[in-house]
C-alpha cells in the first residue's frame, strides 16, 4: 500500500437502504481509487464518529472494513466526548475515569457495557471506604458519556439509568482548621536549608491568599495569574479570584494585611505583570502552571516542624570511598509526644480529619460567620452558589459552639460546695445559703448543690 499525496483527505456520507455508508479515497499499490465502506448504522452521528476514525487511518481495504462495522470502546468515547465537553471541572471528570473507570471497561464496546459493569464499579468504590460524593462523581462521569452516546442514538439505552448509588460511609467528621495563633507561628517559620526554603515560603503565601483572599480553592491558587491583580506600582488592591469549580471570576479587594505579603512574593519573582503566581519552579517546565500535587502532604511536614514537633538534626553517611557526608534530617524525638490538639491537626479522630490546604477556605468561612456576616453577602464573599455546601462549613464556628445565655434556666447556682471527706458528696447540712434563685425559689426549700452530678435536682427544706 504506497503513502497518500496531496491534499487531505476527507471522506463522505451518504444513505441507503440499509444505513448509512462512508465514500473514502484510499491508495493501492500507489493508485488512488474511491471505496464505499457500510458503517453498519442508522444513526449519522455514529456515521460521523466512524467515518473520523477511517479517515485517520492509513490500513488496508479488509481492515478499514473491519474497522467501519465496529463501535468506539468506552474509552474512546470517552475520550471524545468529556475531551469535547465544556465542563468546568473537565480535568477531575477525566481524572476519575482514568483511574475508577477505564481500568475496567475501557477496552469494552460501548454496545456491550452493562448496567451490571456499572454496579460493580460503584460497588468496588463503596467497598474501599471511599466517599458517598466520590461514587456519585463517577456515576455521573459514566452517565456523561453514555448519555450522549444513546442520545446519538448510537447505543439503544443508557445502562447507567438502572444503578442506583451503593450505600457508603458518609464521613460527617469537621476537618481541623488552624487557628490565628497556630497559622502566625506557622507563617514565622523558616526553612533552615536554602534548598527548601523557597518552597516553604510559596506553601505560606498561598496560605495566606486561601485565608483572606475569598477563601480561594486549590484549583484557584494554581490558576491565579499576575495580570489578575492590580500589580502596577505594587499597589495590590484589587484582583481577580479565578473560581474555577464555578467559572465565574470574581473582582475582589485586597486587604490590607495580605498587600505585603503578595507584593513581597511579587518581588522575589522580578517583577511580573502575567504568568503564574505560583509557577512551577524546576525542570523544563519551570515557569509553567501546577499540576495536581500533594500539597496537604507538604503542609502537615511544614506545620510539624513549625511547631516544634519534628526537630532537625545531622545524619552522617560513610559512601564507599571513605568519604564521609552530613544531611540534614527531621524527626520526631521520641519523648515528644503529641498533645491532643495536635492529634486532632495531623491524624484521623473520632470528630476531626487531619487539616489541609481546604481548611483555609474553611476557616475564611467560619471567620465570616463569625463577625456576623449575612448569609447572603458571605456566600458572595467565598464564591458559593450552593446554600446548603456553605453551611456545612459553618458547623464548627465559635457562635455554634457557645450556647447563649438566654437559653439556660432561669435559675441560677450561686455555689457549690463539697465535703471535707471529697468533691461530690452530697452533705445537705453544709449548704450555707439558698442555691436557686427566681421564680423557681420558693419559700423555705433550697436547692442541694453538694451533688456534682445534678442528674436530679433535690429540693430540701
Amino acid at each position: 500500500m504506497g503513502k497518500r499525496t496531496g491534499r487531505r483527505r476527507t471522506g463522505s456520507l451518504y444513505w441507503t437502504k440499509s444505513g448509512w455508508r462512508a465514500r473514502l479515497t484510499i491508495d493501492v499499490d500507489g493508485v488512488a481509487i474511491q471505496k464505499s465502506f457500510n458503517l453498519e448504522t442508522t444513526s449519522k452521528a455514529a456515521a460521523r464518529v466512524k467515518l473520523k476514525r477511517l479517515v485517520e487511518q492509513d490500513a488496508p481495504p479488509a481492515q478499514l472494513n473491519q474497522e467501519a462495522s465496529r463501535l468506539e470502546t468506552f474509552q474512546e468515547a470517552a475520550k471524545r466526548i468529556v475531551g469535547a465537553s465544556d465542563i468546568v471541572s473537565k480535568e477531575n471528570r477525566e481524572a476519575r475515569l482514568r483511574i475508577h473507570v477505564l481500568p475496567t471497561i475501557g477496552c469494552k464496546p460501548v454496545d456491550l457495557i452493562t448496567s451490571a459493569d456499572v454496579r460493580e464499579i460503584l460497588a468496588a468504590l463503596a467497598d474501599m471506604g471511599l466517599s458517598r460524593d466520590l461514587v456519585v462523581h463517577v456515576k455521573n462521569d459514566i452517565n456523561a458519556v453514555l448519555g450522549e452516546l444513546w442520545r446519538d442514538e448510537v447505543i439503544p439505552e443508557n445502562v447507567v439509568a438502572r444503578v442506583r448509588v451503593p450505600k457508603a460511609k458518609v464521613d460527617t467528621r469537621e476537618r481541623a482548621v488552624l487557628t490565628d495563633d497556630e497559622l502566625a507561628q506557622y507563617l514565622a517559620w523558616e526553612h533552615p536549608e536554602p534548598g527548601h526554603a523557597m518552597a516553604v515560603r510559596e506553601r505560606q503565601t498561598m496560605a495566606c491568599v486561601s485565608r483572606m483572599f475569598g477563601g480561594v480553592r486549590l484549583g484557584d491558587l494554581r490558576a491565579l495569574d499576575w495580570s489578575a491583580f492590580e500589580t502596577q506600582g505594587g499597589r495590590f488592591t484589587r484582583g481577580w479570584a479565578p473560581r474555577k469549580k464555578t467559572a465565574r471570576p470574581q473582582l475582589l479587594e485586597i486587604p490590607d494585611m495580605l498587600r505585603p505579603i503578595l507584593r513581597d512574593w511579587w518581588e522575589r519573582h522580578g517583577r511580573p505583570s502575567a504568568g503564574p503566581v505560583f509557577p512551577i519552579r524546576k525542570g523544563d517546565r519551570a515557569g509553567g502552571v501546577k499540576g495536581r500535587t500533594n500539597y496537604a502532604g507538604a503542609l502537615r511536614r511544614d506545620l510539624k516542624r513549625a511547631l516544634g514537633i519534628e526537630v532537625p538534626y545531622v545524619a552522617e553517611k560513610t559512601r564507599k570511598n571513605g568519604r564521609i557526608t552530613k544531611n540534614l534530617r527531621w524527626a520526631q524525638p521520641r519523648d515528644r509526644k503529641l498533645t491532643p490538639r495536635e492529634r486532632e491537626l495531623f491524624e484521623p479522630t473520632e470528630y476531626t480529619k487531619p487539616v489541609d490546604f481546604h481548611s483555609f477556605r474553611r476557616a475564611f468561612k467560619q471567620a465570616l460567620a463569625d463577625a456576623g456576616v449575612e448569609l447572603q453577602t458571605a456566600m458572595a464573599l467565598s464564591g458559593a452558589s450552593d446554600a446548603k455546601a456553605h453551611q456545612r462549613y459553618l458547623a464548627n464556628t465559635a457562635k455554634m459552639r457557645r450556647l447563649p445565655k438566654a437559653a439556660l434556666p432561669s435559675f441560677s447556682i450561686t455555689h457549690a460546695e463539697s465535703s471535707a471527706s471529697g468533691c461530690g458528696s452530697p452533705n445537705p447540712r453544709r449548704a450555707k445559703s439558698p442555691g436557686v434563685t427566681g421564680p423557681f425559689a420558693r419559700a423555705g426549700e433550697e436547692i442541694r448543690t453538694l451533688d456534682l452530678n445534678l442528674g436530679k435536682v433535690a429540693l430540701y427544706r
